[in-house]
């Protein structure tokens, strides 16, 4: 097993747990992992069972009864998800036949697995390594299909490949600096240190371009939150509807008809997009609207993004002027509404994004400059992203330690200090694919999964 993780994981506890979504449904499977998978499942399915193969048997209690007909597959070690023996137990997705599965099971020695369990034991037995594992949590839970197919790209080892060159030539690196140490009376060559900076700036190159494609990997991974502000009956409601193609905020003439907060998901490009639709910004001694007005707000703390809307074809005013102040802090975009009805002199000096929600004049021009308010930079090499913030802060290290190794090379540093840095890189890239890595960083990753997988 790998450094860190034979603490955590065991095989020969066997665990179980209902691996579909909860609820009623056609089918529901039951997964048994660990080195009395076969055996615990054999007691109710009195059937043998074959490697790789479907059987269709029932379930049956101690005394005989019949609990369901399933169909069983058996994994056996190495060649299954987990790396251990696996049985899969296809049954009919009612949650009492399933929970009545898994109690029986427990009787008979295995136990509820934790969350990410299954994933965390694949990971334990060389099936995958941490990079891999984050993957499957991302491609469960996408909710586009470019969240999907970088996650699915991630799973089959884009990333993982991507590092996997360059951990080789940091290792060989360190050897040939070791070799230089350890044998120099021995009339082996101590590396040209200039020769052997250039090759550190080289790795450390690599991996900043890897470290870069994170602005673009977070953006696809957390999703964005845009909040809609303005004074009332700019037109947000209409504006909102129009970005999330559909009428979900209501939209009349009368000024302070939204009262609260409407949100709505959306996408740009595959990246998931929260947008919110809030109430117009004014003073008002009405106290319904005044709770409208303080949610706003609050909305707007918490934004990636404000689109503050005003009437183009009307005069601006200190109302407007309130709502810009409100969001100076926040990267926002100045949306000039219904361009349709004219163009206001007034905003034209304010060089708003020109916008019409009724006709969807200029809504183009609006997505556009959306993405590059967000910095929406895809890297070259879109397979190899990374995606969360451990996985970024690994590499950053990794650059800062190689960036001092090659600096301490130029500088004639004696090559014992050197050595310091480029182990400091190994075992960021290391912790970064799971090679090594603390129990506090597995708790974390994996209490973020779901039961079964």
């Amino acid at each position: 097993m790998r450094e860190g993780l034979q603490k955590v994981v065991s095989s020969d506890d066997t665990i179980v747990a209902i691996s579909t979504p909860l609820g009623r449904s056609g089918i529901g499977v039951v997964r048994l992992s660990g080195s009395g998978a076969e055996a615990i499942g054999s007691q109710f399915l009195k059937r043998p069972l074959s490697h790789q193969r479907a059987v269709p048997c029932r379930w049956q209690g101690p005394d005989g009864e019949v609990i369901d007909d399933v169909v069983a597959v058996l994994f056996r070690a190495p060649q299954s998800y987990t790396g251990e023996d696996l049985l899969e137990i296809s049954a009919h997705g009612n949650p009492l036949i399933l929970n009545r599965i898994v109690s029986m099971t427990q009787v008979a020695g295995a136990r509820i697995a934790n969350a990410g369990e299954f994933t965390l034991r694949a990971v334990a037995h060389g099936k995958m390594d941490l990079i891999q594992a984050e993957a499957v949590r991302d491609f469960i839970e996408a909710q586009t299909e470019t969240q999907a197919r970088t996650a699915f790209r991630q799973i089959s080892g884009a990333v993982s490949r991507k590092i996997a060159p360059i951990k080789e030539e940091l290792i060989d690196l360190v050897a040939h600096l070791e070799a230089g140490i350890d044998f120099a009376e021995d009339d082996v060559d101590v590396p040209d240190a200039g020769a052997t900076a250039d090759r550190v700036g080289r790795v450390r190159s690599a991996l900043e371009a890897l470290q870069e494609t994170y602005s673009y990997g977070k953006l696809l991974s957390a999703g964005v939150r845009i909040v809609i502000a303005g004074k009332p009956n700019v037109g947000k409601s209409s504006l909102f509807n129009r970005l999330v193609a559909a009428d979900r905020a209501i939209v009349t003439d009368v000024p302070g008809t939204t009262r609260d907060v409407v949100s709505e998901s959306g996408s740009l490009d595959g990246i998931p997009m929260q947008f919110f639709d809030t109430a117009g910004v004014r003073e008002t001694v009405d106290h319904v609207e005044r709770i409208g007005v303080s949610r706003t707000l609050e909305a707007l703390t918490e934004a990636d993004l404000a689109l503050v809307v005003v009437d183009g074809a009307s005069q601006s005013g200190d109302e407007d002027t309130r709502v810009r102040e409100k969001v100076r802090e926040i990267p926002h975009l100045l949306i000039a509404n219904k361009c349709d009805l004219g163009r206001s002199r007034d905003v034209e000096e304010l060089q708003p994004i020109w916008v019409s929600a009724k006709t969807g004049e200029g809504l183009d021009t609006l997505r556009g400059a959306i993405r590059n308010a967000l910095g929406d930079k895809r890297p070259d090499v879109a397979e190899s992203v990374l995606t969360s913030a451990r996985q970024h802060e690994a590499v950053v290290r990794a650059v800062a330690a190689l960036a001092s190794g090659e600096a301490a090379l130029r500088g004639a540093t004696p090559h014992e200090m050197v050595l310091l840095d480029l182990y400091a890189a190994l075992s960021a890239l290391n912790e970064l694919t799971g090679e090594t890595t603390t129990e506090d960083i597995l708790g974390r990753i994996f209490s973020t999964f779901c039961i079964g997988k």
